[in-house]
């Protein structure tokens, strides 16, 4: 052990390899070069990583299915000849152009060279200090109103929308792409709602979801590029929806759906010209991945939004010589990795390790994977866990131990919080799936809905049913949007825990009926802030009164309390009953990986690309001036310890939740104390590693990780009490063979462990670690580590600590209240990210919400247009996308955005050499689609709906009658016999005679609904499956008719029997066949 290499402070051992000190231009530079899409069957394979039980963790957080995202993923197996990003390697950039959002995934095909759009430059070396003076610079910045009369005229409807596939399949693009984006595609987000509900019409939200639908689409398959607003606009089916387009794409680039990351932010033209302003001085506390991710997407919505006009100045203030923060990846010395790819040094990860899988809207997806194109390592299931004696587990014991721990997570969620979902307006499932708009005779017209309205009839002129809803109108029965609620997640009573037993494997003992069961609920109800840890003790108590559990099953379990105790980087006792679990639901899909050459590649490339940020290391933060009123130009004082202090405009504080409780800054005034309390009563948690590096494995390279149980400290005890303090310590070790390209071990120390390894030294350590490791491999020569490390996160001042967790005094809103500003004082990182805390991309989501709350204060609330949607015009496109593909232009690709001279010209005056491939193009597809509709004929429309509104029916048998008595009235009040009663007051009057009406009055028009309502159900399934064969039977066509017509052939005919400048007129002769 004498000749091993130790580490205890990482941080002193880094030699500013990954600090971008001053000067700046002393850093290398990360390069991005570019790289082929892999086809489907390239993507590089693996089995799902499950944590052995559903507790999860940062780490290891799994869900049951998988979606792949739309893009193309970059295989890890890439050789370094491929141009993979090196972001430890000292070169430039470089690249090609590439394709745009449409282009197909196919190997052959380039993607677009992120280095031509990412040209790496170094930022310009900071002051020494900057001057103690106040930036001249107001509130408010103004720009010029949107003028939304122009937008049909810049930009054709459907020009974003391919014309090439069936409406049902992009609708179904659409529909993946808002889920792959943490978006529901049938409903709006509660910030949509906020904004259109004073301003959009019920029945136009299904437009305005497949829009949005549309520019998320474009967005997902080709993150390498930003997406333009015209792009956005060519996603309206119709110009009377380009309003709805241009907010939906403002919403979506301020809030960080799209053009995140880092790409290039084509410039925003100059509003007016003059004198070049001075931008905001806004100043970002800390360099983690919040930080980073902030100042990277204010940089880019500055320049979305202003352009060359406005230059802010960004300053991250970072208190390490590094950037990272809690993601470090520390390079190891002992021996020379021949495993990795060139240009790719090994590294440990001293805190963040594993990506929770890359679907169902993790942002670092498009990163990781297209942006910055790193390698990644998919992982491999556990499989193994040893026990004291060295021997593995039998595996039906682990897999009946493993369900009992569940059933008792699950019974203990039996008292979590029961949580409000808020639902907000959705739109026509239907219609979206099948990518079509609503039409005039569609669903609910606006007149009917005012008149139900007017006759407080809303509850049932929107059948709950439908899941749709009057935006900005009380409606009842209506299913959230945003998925279920927690109490519709909570286990069943349904079952014994005796029957439970039985139905997993377990034997009960002799004395017990299948009828017995737990009863938690006096320890549950025993404490307003009861823990998680006190009930599951006490449920596996109760256990034994049912089962015979052994020693070795009493070990099983705690090491799933272990596993518990790491995902929350908490010991269970101090966990919330009713809240650990707060963000449940939320969890992302597909398998977990590891980043080959180290984690810490991500936060230097979201420094260094498209330009280096301005981030100034070795500057601690002391003290932060700031105003609580948010209207008020005064401007904020930032103190280092350093005695510079800087003056800004906003300040944003990133810095780790124990930062904030350690009371490290002070801040003046004093915190608020809603905000004070919620930092007191949320819980900053701890997790420490061990790093083991050996000359070579002695372990199964095969397995990613195997397991450990832990004695008690009272042998073969039956008492959970005693398992408590041993039972984190080193159970689980992961193998980073395939990361690191070094045999190494990384042994983790969980719950009560990790705080007693605070006080250990690394001798002790080391010497424990090695010893089970040779307990568990008695028929290998395990030898001493050559080089170990052993992390001390609670020691790290900027830190003081791992992560966040819901304390047991938390409260439900504390999350929200962490990440709530104060004046011109924001917050950001995990501990403000309540659906995604103590994550990697919960920490950057934060930066994303923190820089979209400062461009708002500056750039005010988006501008909504009056009326938001302009009144259909007969001579306007129709507003439903056709069953069948239309004739017109193929959809191009976008060129990348550095490209001056824009699309090419395709006006009838342009050159033949241009234009007739095109021409031609349309001339085949027509002739085509001809033969198609002449053997099967034109695409059966679908059928019209009945009317599911009992008032209109009733109004039609009672109109007469009540315009009658109104009439009556009216004579009676005005004295005249001819007297008329207005139209208005005839509806309001029927209206309240509905609504007066008795049951047994009301009942045959519900009825007759409820027939309407399954005959349209009925028709619209059977209208389905035959539509469903006829585009099935027009790709039958279509191949057959493609294979006895070449492109080639036909393409010479048409030049043959039609001249050049008769090719148009030859096209329109096809399409008249």
């Amino acid at each position: 052990m004498d000749d091993a290499l130790h580490v205890q402070d990482p941080d002193a051992d880094e030699q500013d390899r990954d600090v971008p000190a001053e000067p700046a231009d002393s850093m290398e530079t990360a390069p991005v070069a570019a790289l082929p899409r892999p086809s489907g069957e390239d993507i590089a394979a693996g089995a799902d990583i499950a944590p052995r039980g559903k507790e999860g963790s940062q780490d290891s957080n799994a869900s049951d299915s998988k979606t792949s995202s739309l893009f193309s993923s970059i295989p890890s197996s890439l050789s370094s000849s491929t141009g993979v990003s090196e972001l430890s390697k000292e070169t430039g950039p470089g690249g090609s152009e590439g394709d745009g959002h449409d282009a197909p995934p196919s190997g052959s095909t380039p993607s677009t060279s992120v280095s031509s759009l990412l040209h790496s430059a170094c930022s310009p070396a900071p002051d020494a200090q900057l001057k103690q003076t106040a930036p001249a610079f107001p509130l408010s910045l103004e720009r010029e109103a949107t003028d939304y009369a122009a937008l049909s005229h810049r930009v054709k409807p459907r020009s974003s929308i391919p014309t090439r596939i069936p409406s049902a399949v992009y609708g179904q693009q659409c529909v993946e792409s808002a889920y792959i984006s943490r978006l529901n595609p049938y409903a709006l987000h509660k910030g949509e709602q906020e904004l259109l509900q004073d301003h959009l019409c019920h029945i136009h939200v299904t437009a305005y979801l497949n829009i949005r639908n549309g520019i998320l689409r474009l967005w997902s398959r080709n993150p390498m590029l930003s997406v333009t607003e015209d792009e956005a606009l060519g996603c309206a089916k119709d110009s009377r929806w380009m309003p709805l387009a241009s907010v939906a794409y403002n919403w979506l680039v301020r809030n960080g759906y799209i053009n995140f990351g880092c790409i290039d932010i084509p410039k925003c033209p100059s509003q007016k010209r003059g004198r070049r302003k001075d931008g905001p001085t806004i100043v970002i506390v800390g360099a983690g991945m919040a930080g980073l991710g902030c100042a990277r997407q204010l940089q880019g919505l500055f320049q979305h939004y202003y352009g060359d006009s406005v230059a802010p100045k960004l300053i991250l203030l970072e208190g390490r010589k590094r950037i990272g923060g809690r993601i470090y990846s520390h390079p190891l010395r002992s021996l020379e990795a021949n495993e990795l790819p060139q240009g790719l040094r090994p590294t440990a990860e001293m805190g963040a390790h594993i990506i929770v899988g890359f679907d169902h809207g993790n942002p670092l997806d498009p990163i990781i994977r297209a942006q910055l194109a790193l390698r990644y390592h998919l992982l491999r299931d556990i499989s193994t866990i040893y026990d004291t004696n060295g021997l593995p587990v039998d595996e039906m014991r682990d897999s009946m131990t493993e369900k009992l721990y569940n059933d008792i997570l699950d019974r203990s969620g039996a008292y979590r919080h029961k949580s409000v979902v808020t639902p907000t307006a959705e739109g026509d499932r239907e219609l979206i799936d099948s990518g079509r708009d609503t039409s005039a005779d569609d669903g609910i017209t606006i007149r009917e809905y005012e008149d139900a309205a007017a006759s407080g009839i809303t509850g049932t002129l929107l059948p709950a049913a439908r899941l749709r809803r009057g935006v900005g109108h009380k409606t009842t029965d209506i299913k959230p949007a945003a998925g279920p609620a927690l109490s519709e997640l909570q286990p069943t009573k349904e079952h014994s825990a005796a029957t439970t037993c039985q139905a997993m494997g377990w034997k009960l003992r002799q004395d017990v009926s299948p009828a017995d069961s737990l009863s938690l609920d006096e320890i549950a109800n025993a404490s307003s802030t009861q823990n998680l840890g006190a009930v599951m003790d006490d449920a596996i108590n109760q256990y034994q009164r049912l089962l015979d559990l052994t020693p070795q099953d009493m070990r099983l379990l705690n090491w799933h309390f272990a596993n518990l105790e790491y995902a929350n980087a908490a010991s269970v006792g101090k966990l919330s009953l009713s809240g650990w679990d707060q963000d449940m639901g939320n969890e992302f899909e597909g398998e977990h990986a590891q980043v080959v050459g180290g984690y810490q590649q991500l936060p230097r490339g979201l420094w260094s690309l498209p330009s280096k940020l301005d981030v100034r290391t070795k500057k601690i933060v002391s003290k932060i001036w700031y105003n609580a009123d948010s209207t008020s130009n005064e401007k904020t004082r930032v103190e280092c310890e350093d005695g510079e202090t800087i003056y800004a405009d906003k300040v944003i504080f990133t810095a780790p939740l124990g930062v904030l409780k350690g009371s490290s800054v002070a801040f003046n005034p004093p915190l608020p104390e809603w905000k004070a309390n919620a930092i007191k009563r949320l819980g900053f948690g701890l997790l420490n590693k061990v790093i083991l590096v050996f000359k070579e494995p002695f372990w199964d390279m095969q397995r990613d990780m195997f397991g450990l149980l832990r004695e008690p400290t009272v042998e073969n005890s039956m008492s959970q009490d005693d398992y408590r303090a041993n039972r984190g310590q080193f159970y689980l070790f992961w193998n980073c063979m395939a990361t690191c390209g070094l045999p190494m071990l990384i042994a983790l120390m969980a719950g009560e462990s990790a705080h007693e390894a605070e006080k250990l030294s690394d001798q002790e350590i080391i010497n424990g670690v090695t010893a089970q490791l040779r307990n568990i491999f008695k028929d290998k020569t395990v030898p001493d580590p050559l080089e170990t490390i052993v992390t001390r996160w609670g020691q790290d001042r900027f830190a003081q600590g791992s992560y966040s967790y819901v304390a047991a005094e938390a409260l439900p809103g504390d999350y929200d209240a962490m990440a709530k500003s104060i004046g011109n004082l924001y917050f950001a990182g995990e501990a403000t990210c309540g659906t995604h805390p103590a994550t990697v991309h919960g920490a950057f989501l934060s930066g994303l919400r923190a820089a979209s709350e400062v461009i708002d204060s500056f750039l005010g609330p988006i501008d909504i247009p009056s009326p938001l949607v302009p009144a259909k015009n007969r001579a306007s496109n129709n507003a439903s996308m056709p069953t069948t593909p239309t004739s017109a232009s193929p959809q191009k690709k976008r060129k990348a955005v550095s490209d001056p001279n824009g699309p090419a010209d395709e006006s009838p005056s342009a050159p033949l050499a241009h234009a007739s491939e095109d021409v031609l193009r349309k001339a085949y597809d027509d002739a085509m689609w001809a033969a198609i509709i002449s053997e099967l004929g034109p695409a059966e429309p679908r059928p019209r709906k009945l009317a599911l509104n009992p008032f209109l029916l009733y109004q039609k048998d009672y109109w007469y009658i009540c315009k009658t008595e109104c009439d009556n009235a009216k004579i009676k009040a005005t004295g005249k016999e001819n007297a008329k009663a207005p139209r208005d007051e005839i509806r309001q009057a029927l209206g309240q005679m509905w609504r007066d009406a008795s049951d047994e009055i009301k009942k045959p028009y519900l009825d007759q609904m409820e027939v309407h309502r399954k005959t349209n159900e009925e028709d619209f399934a059977k209208w389905k499956d035959r539509i469903v064969e006829w585009e099935r039977r027009t790709y039958e066509i279509k191949d057959k008719w493609c294979a006895e017509n070449p492109f080639e052939i036909f393409a010479q005919n048409m030049r043959d029997n039609f001249p050049a400048n008769g090719i148009q007129d030859g096209r329109q002769k096809v399409r008249r066949l």
